[in-house]
């Protein structure tokens, strides 16, 4: 087995071992590559677990378009080993949540405090910093590329936690629980006593009942085909579960009539998003948080969605922003508010990457976590 890297300050350039994506429908490799010194403003981190999120699949079937060859993961957890110039939000021994959610704070989105929407000119948006061996580059999956032993990123990317929450767990902060939970909180803003409905039970679509439990919503529909993921929506704080065709059913029989305050579809299947507006109430707000393979579309009826005065709001990343979020999640998790530890299904080392990823894509597991051991590994530096 290669090496994995402890990079120090000043080390420069390292050798580390990552899933290396080549194409559509292509098995995944683990190849040894090369990840560049962090510049200012940027840190390195060891990788101690990433889970695979469905943005990933996405990726890998092709149903977005990305560069080739890539290295994806951005739902992380790990260890800071190497600071840039001007880095002071961590410190080198830090263990950090990894995100994908990158903001140079000065841009007029970040002056709002809506960093998923930042549009600074930063260095890594311009450049890879993983090559293979013969300097050629390599793409740096949504930003973060955490399917490696180690990644450089902005240091907006990270946020630290306690030791005494697993990586594992601490992972789906960079994401998955990040952006569910977010969408309650920050993009709807659930009230106390709300009506929600959730379409898909995946990992986000948890995170979502869980966050509509932390506000007080109720009743929270959770809906999914599957009967197993059913049971865990039921597990993880809703009140209700069904299947697709009897949502509408379950929802007025909860509320004694009344359609939905909130409906959140969490999932990328097309057919989803169809019927969703017909389960909102006056005054409602359709939040979509699942992101479906480019070009597909759905019709609303907008003299519908005037009179009764119903929002459609987008949530990427849960509007969140990483240094305030994490913190709160940790806090929660801590005092046994927010179960995360229920989340992980299953972990697999790096060369197990590919059943990782069909693991994922059958539907069946909440989160899949490929985790990472850096114990009694060496420096294997480039110079």
């Amino acid at each position: 087995m290669l090496a994995s890297v402890r990079a120090m300050s000043g080390n420069g350039d390292v050798k580390v071992r990552a899933a290396v994506s080549r194409g559509v429908g292509m098995a995944t490799s683990v190849e040894e590559l090369v990840l560049a010194a962090p510049g200012a403003g940027e840190v390195r981190v060891a990788i101690d677990a990433c889970a695979v999120c469905h943005s990933d699949l996405m990726f890998l079937d092709g149903g977005w378009a990305t560069d080739f060859p890539v290295v994806l993961g951005h739902e992380a957890a790990g260890h800071v080993v190497e600071l840039g110039e001007g880095v002071d939000n961590v410190a080198v021994g830090d263990r950090v949540v990894v995100s994908l959610i990158r903001a140079c704070g000065e841009c007029r989105a970040c002056r709002r405090g809506h960093d998923v929407a930042c549009t600074g000119d930063l260095a890594l948006r311009n450049r890879s910093p993983l090559s293979d061996l013969n300097g050629d580059p390599v793409a740096h999956g949504l930003g973060t590329a955490a399917f490696a032993e180690q990644v450089v990123v902005h240091r907006s990317q990270v946020a630290a936690f306690p030791d005494s929450v697993p990586s594992e767990a601490a992972a789906l902060l960079g994401c998955g629980v990040l952006t569910g939970v977010g969408a309650v909180t920050n993009t709807a803003q659930v009230g106390e006593g709300e009506s929600v409905v959730v379409i898909g039970c995946g990992g986000v679509g948890l995170s979502v009942v869980q966050g509509a439990r932390l506000a007080g919503a109720d009743p929270i529909i959770a809906v999914d085909p599957l009967v197993s993921k059913q049971e865990s929506a039921l597990k993880f704080g809703a009140t209700h579960a069904t299947g697709p065709d009897d949502t509408a059913d379950r929802l007025t029989g909860a509320t004694g009539g009344r359609l939905a305050d909130h409906v959140f579809v969490t999932t990328a299947a097309p057919g989803a998003f169809a019927g969703a507006t017909g389960l909102l109430d006056r005054m409602g707000s359709l939040v979509l948080v699942g992101i479906p393979a480019e070009g597909v579309t759905f019709d609303i009826d907008p003299g519908v969605l005037a009179v009764a005065n119903q929002r459609i709001l987008g949530s990427k990343m849960g509007t969140a922003r990483l240094a305030e979020d994490v913190p709160r999640l940790v806090d929660q998790y801590l005092s046994d508010q927010l179960d995360l530890d229920g989340m992980v299904t299953s972990t697999y080392s790096l060369d197990e990457i590919d059943t990782a990823f069909a693991e994922a894509r059958s539907g069946e597991a909440i989160r899949t976590v490929v985790v990472f051991d850096h114990s009694g590994h060496t420096g294997n530096s480039t110079r």
